[in-house]
């Protein structure tokens, strides 16, 4: 014990002497004088007194151990309090300030049965005694929400990904710096904004059953491109040391738009990735990728204030190299085993390998796409790098000529396909489909020989459902049957259909018979236009023969120059029919002047 604690001690047992053997009304002077001497409360002296030895003999209070705050004010000021302080944990109001706004705005203790309310008559120390025994002072209300501990199976079952401001950003003249805290920070945010587009991004990718971990240096923003590349080279074979690569089954990530875009997502759907979004203000829920990251500032970033980087590939390559090492050598808490170490532990049937990265950017963009069905139930389609391919779907279910099939590329085996239906009880079933192999001359290779073999296509539901009623039509059990009834003309339903049942059961009303005019009257009155001197003459030269002539055309033009009337036709042809003295002749000039 230090000496000055022994003659604090001595001082006590002294002044404990002489309590106990005081006068009544004297003790409170003396504990005064004590508290006055050790600079502390006179409650302060009396439990100090108390751990030294101290009995006073007074029994305690009645009321020892009660609460004279109510429950419902000191959550009220305790709610004050909290929602005035600031994320980065600053209070901008204390308990005793909130405590004399209470006071002020006439809160109080509320008498249930009265209904009198009693003003607040207690000290900022006590309402936060009380706050503490009703678990609501603001210093509890900070606390984190307890949290349970998840794990995963195997390595590459989990990974989570977090991208993060490093502390280095580009120069205008070329470059990398270190961000000076005294110039960057939240204070200064025009400072920020001078570089945001040339601030360095950390990605960082980890493995949550190992602790294995990718880590990549971007520049630009927290964008969907971005996240796409590191994600694509976190997912590929690199070298020997650097073992940890594959799909995984499970993305963890925040609700960061670059995460959410649709671009990314649909490249996780294709590789069949689940991905899972924690909600914001719970980093938490993916606490591993977010101690990476404080690792990779504190390990790696921190040597970057005594070493010059020259650009991004350089910052990228002294990167890996500290990764690689760190990943092979440091243990990791949980475990007791090297990360990569831990990693190696992954299956066979749990190493989902990466599609070759052209195709995996490839799928950035693909999305399923309807192909029709051909009448020799096979499909075509096109994949990027593998060209065109047919593919025989007559064994899916339900397939049938001239129907759309749901179709996407499978990432894993291409240039399989995936062909994506819904089962009766509308799961989500997907069948794998490999392209059809084919001969030298470009037949199906297993296609039946002409003259050898002859294969038919197994029936349809339709095919089945054809059959059925047609020999439910024609009252027979065999297709055979069937084909007799069809060549023989027979009726279908014969005897149990009557087709003119709906024309004979209609019932047709009379209708009233309407006023109308006579078709005579309006013939009396219409006048039917002559015809031209040609087509008059056409329609007489047939009807007489021989008796027309060229004087007959002269004799019609001269008696009808404006067309000949149609209802003097019959007269004319029954004139030039008859004797030639009763025709008359057309009038023509002769030698003299003379008309004849």
């Amino acid at each position: 014990m230090h000496p000055a604690e022994l003659s604090e001690l001595d001082y006590l047992r002294e002044l404990a002497a002489r309590l106990v053997n005081a006068r009544h009304g004297t003790k409170g002077p003396m504990v005064e004088a004590a508290a006055e001497f050790l600079n502390c409360s006179q409650q302060d002296v009396y439990r100090r007194l108390e751990r030294a030895g101290f009995d006073s003999g007074r029994k305690p209070r009645a009321d020892k151990g009660r609460i004279s705050v109510p429950e419902a004010l000191a959550r009220k000021a305790a709610g004050m309090v909290s929602l005035a302080t600031r994320a980065n944990g600053k209070k901008t109001l204390a308990i005793k300030d909130a405590l004399e706004i209470l006071k002020a705005d006439g809160h109080g203790s509320v008498d249930t049965e009265t209904g009198e309310i009693t003003p607040i008559d207690v000290s900022a120390t006590t309402l936060a005694r009380a706050m503490r025994q009703y678990n609501c002072h603001p210093e509890q209300l900070r606390q984190p929400r307890a949290c349970v501990q998840q794990q995963s199976l195997h390595s590459n079952h989990v990974w989570q990904i977090d991208a993060s401001v490093c502390v280095l950003f580009y120069l205008p003249k070329g470059g990398l710096a270190v961000m000076d805290e005294k110039e960057f920070y939240k204070n200064k945010p025009q400072n920020i904004r001078r570089i945001e587009n040339d601030r360095v991004i950390r990605y960082v990718v980890t493995d949550h059953y190992s602790g294995d971990f990718y880590l990549e240096y971007v520049t630009g923003a927290e964008d969907a491109a971005n996240l796409t590349q590191c994600f694509l080279n976190a997912i590929q074979k690199r070298s020997l040391d650097d073992p940890m690569h594959g799909v995984p089954l499970i993305l963890m990530m925040d609700k960061g738009s670059a995460n959410l875009s649709g671009l990314f997502l649909n490249l996780l759907d294709r590789l069949d990735v689940q991905h899972i979004e924690h909600l914001p203000g719970n980093p938490r829920a993916k606490g591993q990728v977010e101690k990476t990251q404080d690792i990779v500032e504190c390990k790696f970033e921190g040597r970057l204030q005594f070493y010059p980087v020259a650009d991004l590939a350089e910052l990228n390559a002294r990167a890996n190299q500290w990764r690689t090492v760190f990943n092979a050598t440091f243990r990791h808490t949980r475990h007791g085993r090297s990360r990569n170490a831990m990693w190696m532990t992954i299956k066979e049937d749990q190493l989902r390998l990466a599609p070759p990265l052209e195709l995996c950017r490839e799928l950035v963009t693909t999305r399923p796409v309807e192909a029709t069905v051909r009448p020799n139930l096979t499909i075509s389609h096109s994949i990027k790098g593998y060209g065109s391919n047919e593919y025989d779907v007559r064994f899916i279910p339900g397939v049938m000529p001239k129907i759309k099939l749901t179709v996407v590329v499978n990432p894993y085996r291409a240039p399989a396909i995936d062909v994506l239906m819904q089962d009766e009880k509308g799961m989500d079933v997907t069948y794998t489909v490999e392209p059809v192999q084919k001969t030298e001359a470009g037949f199906f290779a297993d296609s039946p020989v002409i003259g050898q073999s002859f294969k038919a296509q197994a029936d349809s539901a339709v095919d089945t459902a054809r059959k059925d009623i047609r020999k439910e039509a024609y009252g027979v059990e065999t297709q055979l049957e069937v084909d007799a009834k069809r060549k023989a003309k027979a009726p279908a339903f014969e005897g149990s259909l009557n087709v003119f049942a709906d024309i004979e059961q209609a019932n047709v009303p009379d209708y009233m018979p309407r006023r109308g005019r006579d078709l005579g009257i309006d013939a009396s009155r219409r006048e039917i236009a002559p015809l031209n001197l040609v087509d008059a003459a056409r329609q007489i030269k047939a009807r007489v023969g021989d008796a027309w002539t060229a004087a007959t055309y002269q004799w019609l033009a001269q008696r009808f120059p404006d067309g000949v009337p149609q209802d003097q036709i019959d007269g004319i042809v029954a004139d030039l029919s008859g004797p030639a003295s009763g025709r008359k002749q057309p009038l023509k000039v002769v030698a003299g002047g003379s008309v004849q």
